[in-house]
């Protein structure tokens, strides 16, 4: 399987952040120092996470996408949309509540091209990681009581370390 990485494309006020391959948790803290950034750098209108090119997201990237589109609609931005054809991340993404705070477009077309840079993903030190995952988790849990019930043991654990 591919290994992961994620580019970043902007226009009149909407990024776009395309997934591409297997992107897991070592991605994660790059991704959120990234997107924390554009936030308080303002003028983000709007957001989209085109996961068309993605195989395989972990639920620390899952929950890092809940935890920023709770941020950008506390600062008055639209819903954040996903894009996505893959048949298996659809049915995480609607089973988890995605579809209840997202709007979620699975018609298996991708963002409109655009000049894209990659996202810099530098190792994470192990207690960035850990916070990461552990705010990533704790959204999935408030995103729904499905996320609620299944990541309520990982958070318990991950507040334990």
């Amino acid at each position: 399987m591919n290994e992961g990485h994620v580019t970043h494309a902007q226009d009149h006020g909407i990024h776009v952040l395309r997934y591409f391959g297997r992107v897991n948790f070592m991605l994660a803290p790059g991704i959120q120092r990234f997107v924390d950034r554009l936030i308080e750098d303002g003028g983000v209108s709007g957001l989209v996470f085109d996961l068309t090119q993605a195989n395989s997201l972990d639920s620390t990237n899952l929950g890092l996408m809940a935890r920023v589109n709770e941020r950008l609609q506390h600062e008055g931005a639209a819903n954040s949309v996903i894009l996505s054809s893959e048949g298996d991340i659809d049915m995480v993404l609607r089973s988890m509540g995605f579809d209840q705070t997202f709007d979620v477009l699975t018609t298996g077309t991708e963002a409109p091209p655009t000049t894209s840079e990659p996202i810099v993903t530098e190792s994470p030190s192990a207690a960035e990681l850990r916070q990461t995952m552990l705010a990533a988790h704790q959204a999935l849990m408030r995103l729904s009581e499905a996320g609620r019930l299944e990541f309520e043991p990982v958070v318990a654990c991950l507040e334990r370390s």
